[in-house]
């Protein structure tokens, strides 16, 4: 379903969601001290460790890192789905891009944060992830599309459009 066929309020909503996210994000990777974000992962290192998970998977490091991936699978989630013609692989470039330049900025300017190349790969597959689930969604409303329009008895009128150019994004 390209973005242009979307109802309005959907838009609206995919679009106050990301900009939200990207607030919030900015917020924890530009803020001047790393006390939060190192306070989130101590705990949530702990929590995991009472539940009994593996040192492999609670680890501090790890969880880090997951948090990382995790925090950029929203940004390229919804902006595949608000702009659908931008690939994976855009998308991932994108988030290549912009996590490097976070991290030039922590390096650069944020004298309390760390810089590490780490970061950047994680921020850059949590950016895939995303973009990959976001084409997954489309795939999925376009193969509902079909299926509804196969059940109407397959009678088309001269004026509509098929269901495959209503429904997937373009390429």
């Amino acid at each position: 379903m390209p973005a242009h066929r979307l109802s309005p309020r959907v838009r609206t909503t995919l679009r106050a969601a990301l900009a939200a996210w990207v607030v919030l994000l900015a917020l924890v990777l530009l803020a001047p001290s790393s006390a939060g974000p190192d306070w989130a992962i101590a705990h949530l290192a702990q929590a995991l460790q009472g539940l009994g998970l593996p040192e492999v998977l609670s680890h501090p490091r790890r969880v880090e890192s997951m948090l990382n991936v995790a925090a950029f699978v929203p940004l390229s989630l919804l902006g595949s789905l608000l702009w659908p013609r931008p690939s994976w692989r855009d998308w991932t470039a994108v988030g290549f891009v912009v996590s490097f330049l976070v991290e030039v900025v922590q390096a650069v300017a944020l004298d309390a944060r760390s810089a590490t190349h780490a970061d950047v790969v994680a921020n850059t597959l949590g950016t895939l992830i995303g973009a990959l689930l976001g084409h997954l969604v489309w795939r999925i409303l376009g193969s509902r599309a079909r299926k509804a329009s196969a059940s109407e008895g397959g009678a088309d009128l001269p004026d509509r459009h098929s269901p495959t150019e209503e429904l997937e994004p373009p390429r």
